[in-house]
């Protein structure tokens, strides 16, 4: 249905008192744009309200226009888009999209409460991290795994042991469904660092800081000799701290990236 909105316009200033008359009017909302002028939504034009406003301010001025309903969703859906991300992947947001980018891999995201879209640099940079790996790791362990899209980004460039794992039930449903419409039949356990007692090739850690210096030890005890631990979701200021912690679990760094703002990094074990 149709919606009614008053422009509300004053060159002094709209007083709180007019704000007053609005609710009392019944407005289902108010939209502040600027201290000289708002909109508020009605079922229907209301010519009292009109009134009452001028007795306040009579240099108000007052436009009434009828505002159809937005399909939000669908408007959601239109303004999603393909976005490569490394050099070897395509993010798709959604089922409709077609893949672009034909070389491309397409990565299927899920919509969902967890963290790990791909288009966030903690996310993105692990991925270009992965790809820089001289071969592509036969097992991975994915720690702190959000949606899951590194999993099923390790899985599809060949890694057949991945073991995915979070904290938060959200994330681990979200990851399910990941799995599911990449066809990437990778593991997802409600853990932590202490998900397994293996030991892998890769470890995958977007994590935030704090978190990941707490859990060095362990993450450490799930490497192999020569492994990879690619670390992120760590704020710029924190990276010395990340580093110190690191290097004493002898843990040595390979590469590091930020966008100034966030760092990843990339160790190998001894």
């Amino acid at each position: 249905m149709a919606r009614s909105v008053l422009s509300i316009s004053c060159p002094k200033g709209i007083r709180e008192s007019i704000g007053e008359a609005l609710r009392q009017a019944g407005t289902t909302g108010i939209w502040e744009i600027s201290n000289h002028e708002w909109r508020a939504f009605f079922d229907g034009e209301d010519e009292e309200i009109e009134a009452a406003i001028l007795l306040l301010d009579p240099e108000a001025v007052l436009r009434w226009e009828t505002h159809e309903p937005v399909d939000w969703v669908a408007r959601y859906q239109a303004s999603l888009r393909a976005s490569p991300i490394g050099r070897r992947f395509v993010i798709l947001p959604s089922p409709d999209l077609e893949n672009p980018w034909p070389n491309r891999i397409p990565l299927q995201l899920v919509p969902g409460m967890a963290f790990g879209t791909g288009e966030h640099f903690t996310t993105a940079s692990c991925l270009r991290a992965f790809e820089t790996l001289t071969q592509v790791p036969p097992s991975v362990f994915d720690l702190g795994c959000g949606t899951g899209i590194l999993s099923a980004a390790a899985w599809k460039l060949g890694a057949r042991r991945v073991l995915a794992c979070d904290v938060d039930p959200d994330a681990c449903a979200v990851s399910r469904e990941t799995a599911r419409v990449n066809a990437t039949p990778f593991e997802i356990t409600e853990s932590s660092a202490d998900a397994t007692g293996e030991r892998f090739n890769c470890v995958f850690a977007n994590i935030l800081a704090q978190t990941l210096v707490e859990l060095l030890p362990a993450i450490r005890e799930r490497m192999l000799p020569g492994g990879a631990l690619i670390g992120s979701g760590i704020l710029l200021e924190l990276g010395e701290d990340v580093l110190n912690a690191a290097s004493s679990q002898g843990l040595r760094l390979a590469q590091r990236r930020t966008d100034g703002e966030w760092w990843t990094f990339l160790w190998r074990a001894s």
